[in-house]
């Protein structure tokens, strides 16, 4: 039996006793106040604060079965493929002159701009050290 099937099957007894519970302790324990006329909306309390986290439960699966039959159906049709799908019209030839860079000062900028002594870890000392000792 599925563990939605529980619930649902659990829940109005649950309800019954926790508003049975409710309205005990307000009668029968000192110094909560509550008078004879006001123990049927301790009930009504207490079967809602057990009734309304089981539904909220409930409403929850009940959304989790529709992703994962959608999900399934999904998988039992197949993925489509993921790569984009590449066409070469000129037979597979590669643009030389796309690819030159000689000439882009941009790259050059960049390449004069970038500083690797920044980048040097000096928290070792260059001496080798000798093994095993």
């Amino acid at each position: 039996m599925s563990l939605n099937r529980i619930v649902a099957l659990i829940t109005p007894a649950a309800a019954l006793a926790a508003g049975w519970a409710a309205s005990w302790l307000a009668e029968h324990v000192p110094g909560i106040g509550v008078t004879k006329e006001n123990l049927q909306a301790v009930f009504i309390a207490g079967a809602v604060a057990v009734l309304a986290p089981a539904l909220h439960w409930l409403h929850g699966w009940q959304k989790w079965e529709v992703r994962n039959e959608a999900a399934l159906a999904e998988a039992a049709r197949g993925f489509p493929d993921q790569a984009p799908t590449v066409v070469v019209d000129d037979g597979g030839a590669v643009d030389e002159v796309a690819f030159d860079t000689s000439d882009d000062e941009d790259i050059d900028e960049f390449d004069d701009s970038l500083d690797y002594d920044e980048f040097e870890d000096t928290s070792v000392e260059e001496e080798p050290v000798a093994a095993g000792t």
